[in-house]
This record gives C-alpha cells, sequence and structure tokens, in this order.
C-alpha cells in the first residue's frame, strides 16, 4: 500500500473528489455527538483532511492517519493532528470514541498480509473504543462493477481503469499533471453484506449495514457499515 497516493494523485485527489462526502458530514457529526460523552474522533485514511477539518467546526475534536505522506503533508498544513500510519497495524488513540474510514480506506489490500483491512481495525477498535463507541465504514460490494471514468482539471488529468477478478477489485490510474505522466494501482477486497454483519459480530459489535451516510447515498456497489459497541 505504500505507493496508493503519490504527490500528484494527493492533489488530484484533494482538488477533484473531496467533496465526495460532504452530504455525510452534519449527519456523521450528530451521530458523533448522540454518542459517549467527550467525543473524539480518529478518522482513518483521512486523505487531505476535509472531514476531520469539517468535524472539528461541528464540535467533533479528533486527529487523523493516512499512509499517503502526501496526504499528511495537505492535512498538517491546515493545522490538523494527523500522522502517517498503516490502517492494517492501526494504534487508536486513547480517547477516542468514535472511528471513521469513509472512501473505501478499509477495502484496501494490505502489501504485507495480502488482506483488506476491515477485521484488523475493528478488532483493535473494539478494543479501544468505551461502550457506545461507533464506527463507519464504506465498502465495495459484490456489485461494484468495472468502469473506466475520466477527470481533468485546470493542469492535470486522470484516467482509471478498472478491472474485477471474483472478489478483488483492480483500479489502474493513470496520471497527468504537467508533463509528469504516473501509474498507480490499486487494489481493493469486493465483500458481501451478510457475511462481512456476520463477521463484525462474531468480534462482538452491532453491526448496521447502510445503503447511505444519512442523506448522503454511497457509490454505485458499494454499502456502508454502523458498528457500535455494546
Amino acid at each position: 500500500m505504500s505507493g496508493l497516493y503519490s504527490p500528484d494523485l494527493a492533489r488530484i485527489h484533494a482538488e477533484g473528489y473531496n467533496d465526495t462526502f460532504d452530504e455525510a458530514h452534519d449527519w456523521l457529526a450528530a451521530q458523533i455527538l448522540h454518542g459517549p460523552a467527550n467525543a473524539h474522533l480518529f478518522d482513518i485514511g483521512c486523505g487531505d483532511g476535509t472531514w476531520l477539518s469539517v468535524a472539528e467546526d461541528r464540535g467533533v475534536m479528533g486527529e487523523g492517519v493516512d499512509l499517503s505522506p502526501a496526504f499528511v503533508e495537505i492535512a498538517q498544513a491546515r493545522g490538523l493532528l494527523v500522522k502517517q500510519g498503516n490502517a492494517a497495524d492501526i494504534r487508536i488513540p486513547k480517547g477516542t470514541t468514535a472511528i471513521t474510514c469513509l472512501g473505501e480506506v478499509l477495502s484496501y489490500i494490505d502489501a504485507t498480509t495480502k488482506r483488506d483491512t476491515l477485521l484488523p481495525v475493528a478488532r483493535a477498535a473494539f478494543d479501544a473504543l468505551p461502550s457506545g463507541g461507533l464506527l463507519f465504514a464504506d465498502l465495495i460490494g459484490p456489485r461494484c462493477l468495472p468502469k473506466a471514468p475520466r477527470n481533468t482539471g485546470i493542469d492535470w488529468q486522470m484516467r482509471i481503469e478498472v478491472t474485477v477478478e471474483r472478489d478483488l477489485l483492480t483500479r489502474r490510474i493513470e496520471t497527468q499533471v504537467g508533463d509528469r505522466f504516473d501509474t498507480v494501482i490499486h487494489q481493493q477486497s469486493r465483500r458481501h453484506p451478510a457475511s462481512t454483519k456476520q463477521a463484525l459480530e462474531a468480534i462482538g459489535w452491532r453491526c448496521e449495514i447502510l445503503d447511505s451516510y444519512g442523506p448522503a447515498g454511497l457509490l454505485r456497489g458499494r454499502f456502508a457499515i454502523k458498528l457500535t459497541k455494546p
């Protein structure tokens, strides 16, 4: 996973995609504030820190972690408490009451384990969170099918090719920024909601399968989970 987001791809994501969950922010903040007292958010895969910044504006203080040094640099430049780290061996900060993993973060295949990071994160979070603690994540479902979207900005363009082989989804992402060209490969797992719910409840969570974050619908072929610690 070390090469998931180069500086160019991180910049493109920040400029072209950081509004993906805008409609979910108020709902997520309200969910967290209605959870355990002294709400403190830990955002895994925080990217450029957009959601962390919005959460703070809504009274939810927090911190984040991202694998990409480029994303961490952007988030820290915004004055956010963000560090570099891998979801596969995550450490939940003391005092955390809610965890968010937005943008299919826990679907990514870890380079070391060759598996996605959903269950390792869920186990660590269950051990760390207080009663009533929450975890939200959106995941790639079995109906996520190949497509090849393009996007452009002032001085950049990006093309994505997607292939599917059983429960493995592979994205080949080609970027051009000025005269620089780059290619990055992302691999993610496709999970089935029913078996995912069963695996998470076996850890001890109460698990709800969602098709939206409140008013914010998910991208086609995705589903979300809301985990509550009893």
